[in-house]
């Protein structure tokens, strides 16, 4: 029987979210309709064997930051999913190009996900473009190198204040930070419209706030179970909060070991602790990042140092982007055109998509047989100038 894709009706709607469930094997925990006025329906897929819906995807346009201070419409693909009834048949891969060119004709130049499988998403030119860390810590071996003298104060925050106190102090501790996407405003009313379930009863999410001269600063978001406490968000906008913070979470009472999830790779904790061998550190990817529109995307960012670049770009999934483009780009922005020039670097569109935001050089792509020198020189250069201000971090979801 032929097969069918095309954006997901309102009235298919749950079908669609039933499809995504069978296909993770899960049951559908959420009610459709607290789920459906966050989803923009013209830009899902849908792919129907008779009438029945067998996969399917979605992108969210979010904001996302970019080196430079500067923030870009990208595509936050989601829900992508295929059952199991119906995998080995090339769905994905009509899903995945079907959507990005649904993106590209959006004029949306980026598209991000989070990857289940990390294996599926380079074939369609995404590239892993931040990284994170999970750690554990035992409590004994949590002491500073240096003491930290603090002023202010640490308090709880109840459930209704969250969406009042927390949204401020993110921003603040992400400014500067590439790869980081705001929380959208439900997403603060969810966290704030679930007390019972957060906060209070064994496992439940706790979040304090270290406020000092009137201002707060800084907040953590944890949750305790069987002597561990588990960090599951810190964001500090100063020096001060972030050592409260964890000083904080380090001193509490009936805790054996500390978790935390996904830390920035540049986090300065494992530079405060005295016995920094004791903290266990596990990276894995983040954000994987699709340059869907190269010429364009590469305009959206600022770089580090003035220079030029002529990348010849490989893409089957996008054959709009294949050929050469030539890069003058500075601290104050961009150019990018096609070009007849020689290349200087020759690399495909998922290493391009790694190196965007400055989480991993092009000299280490080449050394691992993903970008090819043909100028002596272009790779220390081109490090240069996609460089940013600390390495690129995604601390939270899109959706």
């Amino acid at each position: 029987m032929t097969l069918e894709m095309r954006p997901v009706t309102d009235a298919e709607f749950e079908a669609w979210l039933r499809a995504e469930s069978r296909a993770h094997g899960n049951r559908l925990n959420h009610n459709p309709e607290t789920l459906r006025p966050h989803f923009d329906l013209s830009r899902s897929l849908a792919v129907l064997d008779g009438g029945e819906i067998v996969g399917g995807a979605h992108s969210h346009r979010r904001e996302l930051s970019l080196p430079g201070g500067r923030t870009a419409v990208a595509a936050g693909v989601s829900n992508v999913a295929v059952q199991p009834t119906h995998r080995r048949r090339g769905l994905m891969s009509r899903m995945m190009r079907g959507q990005l060119e649904d993106v590209h004709n959006r004029g949306e130049s980026l598209a991000a996900l989070f990857a289940t499988e990390s294996v599926i998403y380079g074939r369609f030119g995404y590239g892993i473009g931040t990284l994170y860390e999970s750690w554990s810590i035992e409590r004994p071996h949590t002491a500073y190198a240096h003491n930290w003298k603090t002023a202010g104060q640490i308090r709880f925050v109840a459930a209704a204040d969250i969406g009042e106190v927390l949204p401020d102090i993110f921003r603040r501790s992400t400014a500067g930070r590439a790869g980081v996407f705001q929380k959208p405003a439900y997403k603060w009313a969810e966290e704030a419209a679930a007390p019972e379930h957060w906060q209070g009863g064994r496992g439940g999410r706790f979040y304090a706030v270290y406020g000092e001269q009137g201002r707060d600063d800084g907040y953590v978001s944890y949750r305790t179970g069987e002597g561990e406490l588990t960090v599951m968000e810190l964001l500090a906008a100063t020096e001060a909060a972030n050592a409260a913070l964890w000083r904080f979470c380090f001193d509490m009472d009936l805790i054996s070991r500390i978790r935390a999830q996904r830390r920035p790779v540049d986090d300065p904790l494992p530079w405060m602790l005295a016995d920094p061998r004791r903290l266990q550190r596990v990276p894995r990817d983040g954000l994987w990042l699709r340059l869907v529109d190269a010429a364009a995307a590469l305009q959206l960012r600022r770089y580090g140092i003035e220079g030029g670049l002529t990348l010849e770009l490989r893409d089957e999934s996008c054959p709009w982007n294949e050929g050469r483009l030539r890069l003058e780009a500075g601290p104050e922005g961009a150019v990018c055109r096609r070009s007849t020039a020689a290349a200087d670097l020759t690399l495909a569109a998922d290493a391009l998509g790694a190196a965007y935001l400055g989480g991993v050089t092009f000299t280490t792509l080449a050394g691992a047989g993903r970008v090819a020198e043909n100028t002596p020189g272009a790779l220390l250069r081109a490090d240069r100038m996609f460089a940013g201000e600390g390495q690129p971090w995604t601390p939270c979801g899109f959706s």
